[in-house]
């Protein structure tokens, strides 16, 4: 039973089988009837000719039937691989040509992602049309109108008037997902492929739109006033136009990569239609706008140049900024590093920290952002700045500038350089150091065995007592209600009566913020360095020359003192002391053969200290052997015999070079003044003793006669007496006021700046039952730089 059913569903399906095929092939088998019928043999005849017609009716058949069915009716050959899949139907009620048999093939292969393109031997290869690019398609060259069909070309469109680059960005979303559109800048050119159907539809567009109303001329726009450059970038900002230089320079290729990558986002913002084109090229020889665009794009940019090319107070680009107190050539080293990006300039240079301050960082963010076209020079004989900016880029510069050029403290530097015999007690050395000398507060350290008793350090201890009143010991302060600084009167007066004590040098130095002042006390000897013997030119002997060089040799001192918060200094010190080795100098030979022996010793150190407190530095101890010869005159001159009559002795001295240095800072011209009268009396004071009253009264009196004086009153004479009227002692009375009051004024600032960012707290000190003690109690608090207030606490008029 199951084998007669097995056998009975084979039947049937072989039977609707052989219908299916029957009615797949139907529309061929008619078609080759009627081949036949026309023509007589299939075998002579395979394809239509001419104009006979065709009929083309496929419901749901295989793409690869379709394609031998236009191969027989046309008589093209056809490669296609396995990729070539699909079902179409294509229904035609009415019959047509083969020519259009093939164009509703090439539709058909459209639909299903295909395309025929030329192949080698005349045969035409069926590919995907994302390939259809990279395949041997025609390229059509000429004029002739494209056919409605869809088969893939390749098209060149010349354009006469509107730019092929950027009217190809237009149209580009018009042609097919997998066709391409490029443009040729130089012959202004648009290159397509796609089909031919699309690239009609394309051609009819620019037909319309590339007339003679975008044709592109070439006009010189004068700028008078504004600067080229300048304008024509702004220009490019509005119109997306490309800007180049005649003589391009960093910043303007600079502008032009910007302006480029900006120019599709301006065009769409600006009023430029699509595929017109602005070219402006800057001539900076000229100071014009050379303008290449549409007549009427260049006639907008006429107008707004006419309104932009305005005259500027202040001359434009070039500005000359006078500096007050800066110096231009450090100032223009530091500006320049900071518009090249470096955190300053190429070298640290003195007088950048400190009072000056930092520049802010929002201004160095604004100038830095404009810092293209930007020039800074100086010129050292005004101390002026030449610059070279834009309106903006110069105000952001002025301003940082302004932060930049003020007026900065100076330090007046006192110096005094001893010189110890400490031969005695060379074994104790220096093992003492003053710390701090300042106001009503004495702070002397020493150690005991530099306070003990002894040549070197007796000596020491006496400099110490008579420059800051200590004791006798050198460690015991005395009492001394108001003290500040150093007694340099007392300690040169020490220096000239006592034989153990040199005073080298008590130089003052002023010298600015952060500025290096250097004394170099010695003398400059010659050196031998070389010495050559040559041949005479007979037999008497050799000719000597010798090569000699100059060295300085003495005590070489330089400071740097550099200003912080709070009144005190930082002082970076560097001590040097050269001299004449004569110990050495007997153990490596005589100075005619071998050159001078030198011995050098340095300190260099960096200190804090406070406005006018002293630091001293000690313990460069250097050698000095002192030769001496006693005799009878006339006796010990006689040759062995006169040793009976003489003696000779050799002693080696140990001196011990201390140095004291006193800074004190100079914030005003009321100081400096303050300061000169203060060395002027001090110079006086050391110099012999001044008129009485009487005697300058004489002295007036004679002045104003008509009295000769045997010496003559001379320049100097009378430009000594009108320094006397100017630095009177009246004057340093008026300056001191001035300066406690504006002293005590820093102080109150300070104060309420201290109070305004500190929290304020309410806070109930006592309880009074009299208003007048509790009035007394808080003006005590207010002097004492509280606050407070009184109020009543209850209501039985406690307070």
């Amino acid at each position: 039973m199951q084998s007669k059913t097995n056998k009975t569903d084979r039947r049937a399906r072989l039977l609707l089988g052989i219908v299916f095929l029957a009615i797949g092939a139907t529309p061929w088998i008619a078609l080759q009837a009627e081949a036949q019928g026309r023509t007589g043999s299939a075998n002579t005849r395979p394809f239509t000719q001419g104009d006979e017609l065709v009929q083309l009716d496929f419901k749901d058949v295989e793409l690869p039937v379709v394609i031998e069915t236009i191969a027989r009716i046309t008589g093209r050959n056809f490669i296609y691989d396995d990729r070539v899949r699909g079902r179409v139907t294509i229904v035609s009620p009415s019959e047509v040509t083969a020519d259009q048999d093939y164009a509703v093939f090439e539709s058909v292969l459209k639909i299903k992602g295909f395309t025929a393109v030329p192949g080698p031997g005349g045969v035409l290869k069926i590919v995907p049309i994302r390939d259809a690019k990279e395949s041997s398609i025609e390229t059509i060259r000429d004029n002739r109108p494209s056919p409605n069909r869809d088969s893939f070309v390749t098209r060149l469109v010349p354009l006469l008037y509107i730019d092929a680059e950027a009217i190809t960005n237009t149209i580009k979303p018009l042609v097919s997902k997998d066709a391409s559109m490029v443009a040729y800048a130089p012959t202004n050119t648009i290159i397509m492929t796609d089909t031919e159907a699309n690239i009609r539809r394309i051609l009819s567009i620019l037909e319309a739109i590339d007339v003679e109303t975008y044709r592109e001329e070439l006009a010189v726009i004068k700028v008078k006033h504004a600067d080229a450059a300048t304008l024509g970038q702004q220009v490019s900002e509005i119109y997306g136009a490309e800007v180049s230089s005649s003589a391009p320079t960093p910043a303007s290729r600079s502008r032009s990569a910007r302006n480029r990558r900006n120019a599709q986002a301006a065009t769409n913002s600006a009023n430029v239609s699509p595929g017109q084109k602005v070219r402006i090229i800057t001539d900076e020889r000229t100071n014009s706008l050379l303008v290449l665009a549409s007549r009427g794009a260049i006639q907008d940019i006429r107008d707004l140049v006419r309104q932009l090319d305005v005259p500027l107070i202040g001359g434009g680009r070039i500005h000359v900024y006078y500096l007050k107190h800066a110096d231009a050539e450090e100032l223009a080293e530091t500006l320049n590093g900071m518009l090249s990006g470096q955190t300053g300039g190429s070298r640290p240079g003195p007088g950048r920290t400190g009072a000056t301050g930092a520049t802010p960082q929002n201004l160095n963010t604004r100038v830095t952002a404009l810092a293209e076209g930007i020039t800074i020079n100086q010129d050292a004989a005004t101390n002026s700045l030449v610059i070279q900016a834009s309106k903006e880029a110069y105000e952001a510069l002025a301003a940082v500038i302004q932060k930049l050029d003020i007026a900065r403290p100076q330090v007046l530097v006192e110096a005094m350089i001893l010189e110890v015999d400490v031969t005695d007690g060379i074994d104790l050395g220096v093992e003492w150091t003053i710390n701090a000398i300042n106001g009503d507060q004495q702070f002397f350290f020493s150690t005991a065995s530099a306070a003990a008793s002894g040549g070197g350090a007796g000596q020491i201890a006496g400099v110490i007592k008579q420059a800051f009143d200590v004791g006798a010991d050198g460690v015991t302060p005395t009492d001394r209600a108001s003290a500040s600084g150093t007694n340099f009167d007392a300690v040169l007066k020490a220096a000239a009566t006592d034989a153990n004590l040199n005073l080298v040098s008590a130089p003052h130095i002023l010298t600015s913020d952060n500025e290096e002042a250097e004394i170099r006390i010695g003398d400059n000897i010659p050196i031998i360095t070389s010495r050559v013997d040559s041949a005479t030119g007979n037999t008497a002997g050799l000719a000597s020359s010798v090569n000699v060089e100059r060295q300085d040799i003495g005590v070489t001192l330089r400071v740097t003192p550099q200003i912080s918060e709070g009144d005190s200094l930082r002082l970076k010190i560097f001590q040097e002391l050269t001299a004449v080795n004569k110990a050495l100098q007997d153990g490596v030979g005589s100075a005619d053969e071998v050159g001078v022996a030198l011995s050098s010793r340095k300190v260099e150190n960096t200190v804090v200290v406070k406005d006018s407190e002293t630091v001293v530095i000690g313990g460069l101890i250097s050698d000095q052997w002192d030769d001496k010869e006693n005799k009878v005159p006339f006796l010990g001159d006689i040759p062995g015999l006169g040793w009976a009559f003489k003696s000779t002795s050799k002693q080696l001295k140990k001196i011990n070079l201390i140095v004291f240095l006193t800074p004190h800072i100079i914030r005003s011209a009321d100081e400096m003044e303050l300061e000169t009268i203060k060395r002027r009396r001090d110079f006086e004071g050391n110099s012999g003793a001044r008129y009485n009253e009487d005697q300058q009264a004489e002295v007036n009196e004679l002045d104003a006669g008509d009295y000769v004086w045997t010496s003559g009153k001379g320049p100097v004479r009378s430009r000594l007496r009108e320094l006397d009227e100017r630095y009177s002692m009246e004057r340093k009375e008026e300056l001191e006021e001035i300066l406690r009051d504006r002293e005590q004024q820093r102080i109150t600032d300070r104060l309420d700046q201290g109070r305004t960012q500190a929290k304020s707290y309410a806070l109930r000190v006592a309880i009074f039952t009299k208003e007048s003690t509790a009035a007394e109690k808080l003006t005590k608090l207010i002097d004492a730089g509280y606050d407070g207030t009184v109020s009543s606490d209850n209501t039985d008029g406690g307070l």
